[in-house]
């Protein structure tokens, strides 16, 4: 692009691409078995993901993983509570992807107690 198209082309047409790509992330919903992620955290797509869900999913940052991105340096959200996010009416999706992430969090960072306070409270009742 040179200097003249910049300067005569309206701000409108520099956004489009913006707003196809993600137009295209909301239409298409990602195959059984795929692993999507948000941030640090990631989780695989099961049977049942709904295309609603899916975009309410991409509305709080959700996307699929590029096929050359490592998974495994995501955390896992645990497949007991997807399944039950998967499952579940819109009015109870926040609330499930909030205990999945907590559970994930929670589980990575173990609160571990030294065995002399651990002592000091059994004594101690």
């Amino acid at each position: 692009m040179n200097w003249a198209q910049l300067l005569t082309r309206p701000v409108s047409g520099f956004l489009s691409g913006r707003k196809q790509e993600v137009r295209r992330r909301h239409t298409r919903k990602p195959q059984i078995g795929a692993t999507i992620c948000c941030a640090n955290l990631r989780m695989t797509v099961q049977a049942g993901l709904s295309r609603e869900l899916w975009v309410w999913l991409v509305g709080q940052g959700w996307r699929e993983i590029l096929p050359n991105e490592n998974r495994y340096r995501f955390r896992a959200l645990p497949s007991n509570i997807v399944t039950q996010l998967f499952d579940a009416q819109p009015d109870r999706w926040e609330r499930l992807l909030a205990a999945a992430i907590k559970q994930a969090v929670q589980d990575a960072n173990p609160t571990t107690v030294p065995p002399r306070a651990a002592e000091a409270v059994a004594l101690r009742d």
